[in-house]
Order: C-alpha cells, then structure tokens, then sequence
C-alpha cells in the first residue's frame, strides 16, 4: 500500500488545507458525487434521521453538492463535518453558504473512535481509500457498537479506467487553473502553486495513489465479514456516473434502531 502525502501529520496545514480546499472545489465543480445523493436519501429515510456525520471531511469533499442536490429535491438533512486535521476556515465556509445546515467539530475526531454523543448516518465521502481494511473495519465496528447508520461513497478500485475530465483535474495544470477560482481565497494556496510549486505535485501524487487504494466491491464484502455479528442491513456495489462509485451502505433492523428524537446531536449544531 503506498501512502498519501495528505495522511501524514508532519505536511504544514496550510499545504495540506490547500489540497483538501482543491478537491472541494473539484468535486463540486464536476458533480461526480452528486448522483449519490439518491442512495443517501434512501439511507436516512430507512433510518428514520436527517443528520449526517461526514468522517475524515478533509476540506468538504463532495458534501455541499450532495446537500444542494438533495435540496434540490426537497430533502433538508444537517452535516456535521469532521477531521483528524479540520480545514477550519473551508468548515466555516460550508457553514456560511449552507446558511448553518452543514456545522462542524473543531477539534480533531478519529473516524475509528467517534465520541458517542454524535449521532446520525456515519459517511465516508471520497475518503475511505484513505484507510487500510483493517481501520476501515474498525470505523464500521465502531458505527456497528452505536446502533449507527454508515454510509461509503468512493471511486472505483482499479482497473476502471479515469475520465478524461478526472485526468485534467488532477494534473498540474489543473491545479494551476482551480487556484484563482477557489473560496475562500488563501494567499497560501498561491504561494504552494506557483512560488514553490509543491501542491501541484502533491495533488497529482495523492490522486494517483488515491486510484491504487480504491476499495472494490469484493473487498469492501470482505471488510464487513470482519465484524461481529450483527442485524444491519448491507448494500454493497458501483453506480456509474461520469467515473464509476462504490458505494456501502448499513443501518441496524428497523425494530432496534432508536427514533430521530433519541439520536443525539453533534456538539455546536443547531437542534
């Protein structure tokens, strides 16, 4: 397994926010999430709850496009955006054009370890080839042992070919031409683009290895029948968009999960 410049706690956090700022604007630009928003829904409805806790959120991700497309359709849900490193100003951001639907947790939140007070549908949105398969079944362990929801949304594992439009983002040069566009606008991310030219590379790195790391759909199986028993439900398999997803998702029995009223809040979001 090769490892992602991003991952490492020694990358300055103005470099590491510059990157996660990228892929935020990246992926809302291009919509290749947002299709995922339908199966989300499904999620929340069969669990009876409008929150969502986005795990390991990096900059945003994908999840203010998801949460305009739901909009879109009429379904109103609250995230809470966490981090072991949170890009607090790109969390601040998210909360001020979702006009505080999207909230976040400022201090670090271990996607293996979620405090117990914060409940809803435990996402990972574009995230989850972050983690070998033995955190990836600690952090479903985790949901599993609170009676939570999850839900997994990431690109395809390998050999399902990029788009051409996936290339052109993750190229240097498109990084150079995202820089200007991004909000909120960061002299630091000028500085890592063009006086020392290092996020390009990092970008271009971290999605490539990003490729390699996907989960499949028989691994992904495989990472469920590692934990105990249990009454959830799974789905597993690929949607194809624009670039093909695959997607998990599980939530207990209907007879055993609590209510929406008995599902805690995340600390800070509005009730």
């Amino acid at each position: 397994r090769l490892f992602e410049i991003t991952d490492f706690g020694w990358l300055p956090g103005s470099l590491r926010d510059a990157a996660t700022d990228d892929l935020r604007f990246k992926w809302q630009r291009s919509g290749l999430y947002r299709p995922v928003a339908a199966r989300l829904a499904r999620l929340l409805t069969a669990s009876g709850t409008d929150r969502v806790l986005d795990l390991a959120s990096g900059g945003g991700g994908p999840v203010l496009a998801v949460y305009r497309e739901l909009a879109e359709n009429g379904i109103k849900i609250r995230v809470t955006l966490t981090d072991r490193y949170p890009n607090l100003p790109a969390f601040a951001y998210l909360e001020k054009v979702s006009g505080g639907d999207i909230c976040s947790i400022r201090e670090p939140v271990d996607a293996a370890a979620v405090p117990p007070t914060i409940g809803g549908v435990r996402m990972l949105c574009a995230a989850a080839h972050h983690f070998p398969s033995e955190t990836l079944t600690a952090i479903l362990r985790d949901a599993v042992e609170h009676r939570c929801p999850v839900a997994i949304f990431d690109i395809s594992a390998p050999p399902t070919l990029p788009s051409p439009i996936m290339c052109l983002l993750a190229s240097p040069p498109g990084v150079m031409l995202s820089m200007p566009f991004i909000r909120p606008f960061r002299w630091s991310r000028l500085f890592w683009t063009f006086v020392l030219p290092l996020l390009p590379l990092l970008v271009l790195w971290d999605a490539l290895v990003s490729a390699l790391r996907a989960y499949s759909v028989k691994q992904l199986e495989g990472v469920v029948r590692e934990l105990p028993p249990n009454d959830y439900i799974w789905e597993i398999g690929k949607e194809s968009f624009p670039n093909t997803i695959t997607y998990l998702t599980g939530f207990p029995a209907p007879s055993k999960f609590s209510t929406p009223s008995e599902s805690p809040a995340a600390p800070g979001c509005a009730p």
